[in-house]
């Protein structure tokens, strides 16, 4: 057994003289506690990977001391040890997420073995947990910076802040996936290994956002009977996420910035400064400036959290992820209900293509979603026919843009080349009519050898990007150049999903 540290808890000295003996034998290093107290105290400083606890401990159950040390690890094993026949504690101690129980007396070896399979399906969950976190994020990063040259200005940005501890702040509409580049942002950074943690400022009122951020100390108020750890607490290392920071009572925010000014806190009825080591960030779908001149959001805090500014552009301005979007969402929801795989007719792709989204991606997901459900697209269009008739298929929120300000965008659907691309100035040869050279007058052999290796590169990159299946980062390794370089030449190309 490779070495662990091992915390424990425990008020009877001969138990704990036996279990401490028999650890360092198998090479452990070992703290013993004999009171609820002493073991939280020992837990907090020491953060051991392993606790042995006794259900009955002189100033109360063991049991208890489950959740605090829960709400720091999720998978340290927590093996709970009782010379009592105590079935309601056992049954509470399960609930409250004990990995195992050992009833006094035993053998070392029935505890050694204990220990031995706690810690080695804590280390299963943990690499599990570590693979959902490194396969979920990449086809998620990959899904939002998909073709559009707005994303990429978005990815720009995200690539020069993310191996920095700044503060950034993510504005944009409701729906066009803040949390996604929040996530982004934590993926790319030194604490990817660490926790990320989010709080939504809208869903709390005042008094419970404020426990939820800080915690609080036993006996604090009424209700308090035990210490709670705030998320602070819980992103140490790691990243906390403050979603819909516009929200936040201005009495919290004062209590924020003082978070960021000092990097420490008091946790609710609290003596005793908590460090805060970990990366903030925030989003809004709001205007903060605004907000800080009618006095609903303090300056200070304001000059504090936009530090670095990541605007999320509205779907309306960046159309060409929509296909890739739409191919997303309909992989992802045919096998989470399963359902035979399918696709979206041209004529659906269209009035995606064309219809303004008011609720961003998270309004496409739902659609997507009620059209694996229903089984046919008959009811969708007719309700997007029913907007156009109504008036609203092109109507926009209250942002002062028209729909016809949207660029056109430059994609496929369904084998049907976008009108759009033609009616710009092209022949209908392709692109632009660029694909053929014009042969009308003199052809010059600079001429035709550079439509030659134009069409031979679009060939190329088309051929690449089949058998990736359309994953431009791999593309981009196997033709050797740039993930930048590659999209421009997948647009100058005009490639794209069918």
């Amino acid at each position: 057994m490779a070495e662990q540290y091992v915390l424990v808890v425990d008020d009877d000295p001969a138990f704990a003289q036996f279990t401490r003996n028999l650890l360092k034998e198998k090479g452990m290093r070992v703290v013993v506690a004999g009171s609820k107290t002493e073991g939280l105290a020992a837990f907090e400083r020491e953060r051991p990977s392993c606790v042995i606890l006794d259900i009955f401990l002189p100033d109360g159950s063991g049991v208890d001391l489950i959740k605090p040390m829960r709400a720091v690890s999720h998978t340290m094993p927590i093996i709970m040890v009782s010379g009592q026949s105590e079935v309601d504690e056992v049954v509470r101690a399960m609930k409250e997420g004990a990995s195992d129980y050992v009833k006094k007396p035993f053998q070392g070896e029935e505890l050694l073995l204990k220990m031995q399979m706690v810690m080695d399906a804590s280390s299963a969950k943990v690499e599990l947990d570590e693979l959902r976190i490194k396969t979920r994020p990449e086809e998620e990063y990959n899904l939002l910076f998909g073709m559009s040259d707005r994303m990429s200005k978005v990815q720009a940005i995200l690539d020069q802040v993310a191996g920095t501890d700044i503060t950034v702040l993510i504005t944009g509409e409701s729906g066009t996936g803040k949390e996604l580049v929040a996530k982004a942002v934590h993926k790319a950074s030194d604490r990817a290994n660490d926790p990320f943690i989010k709080v939504n400022c809208a869903a709390l009122p005042r008094e419970l956002l404020e426990s939820e951020l800080f915690g609080f100390e036993k006996g604090s108020f009424t209700g308090a009977h035990r210490r709670k750890y705030g998320r602070f607490e819980m992103a140490q290392n790691g990243t906390i996420f403050l979603d819909e920071i516009s929200e936040m009572h201005l009495d919290l925010q004062s209590k924020l910035l003082h978070v960021l000014q000092e990097r420490q806190f008091f946790r609710i009825g609290g003596e005793r400064e908590v460090k805060a080591n970990c990366r903030i960030l925030c989003a809004t779908n709001k205007n903060l400036e605004r907000m800080v001149e009618e006095g609903n959001f303090r300056r200070d805090l304001f000059y504090r959290v936009n530090v670095v500014n990541i605007v999320v552009p509205p779907l309306r301005e960046r159309k060409e992820d929509i296909p890739l979007l739409v191919d997303y969402f309909l992989n992802r929801y045919c096998q989470m209900y399963n359902r035979e795989a399918c696709k979206v007719s041209p004529r659906l792709m269209e009035m995606f293509l064309n219809y303004t989204w008011q609720g961003n991606v998270r309004e496409l997901e739902n659609n997507v979603k009620r059209l694996i459900i229903l089984g046919n697209e008959a009811q969708l269009i007719a309700e997007f026919q029913r907007k156009r008739e109504n008036g609203q298929y092109g109507a926009l929120p209250d942002d002062g843009k028209a729909a016809d300000q949207v660029p056109p965008p430059r994609t496929r659907v369904a084998g049907r080349a976008s009108s759009q691309v033609s009616s710009a100035g092209g022949d209908g040869n392709g692109v632009g009519g660029r694909d053929a050279p014009n042969l009308s007058g003199k052809a010059t052999l600079k001429e035709v050898s550079k439509v030659a290796q134009r069409n031979a590169e679009k060939e190329l990159i088309e051929k690449v990007l089949g058998q990736t299946r359309w994953n431009r980062r791999k593309a981009a390794e196997i033709l050797d150049i740039s993930y930048k370089a590659l999209l421009y030449k997948i647009k100058d190309c005009g490639l794209n999903m069918e």
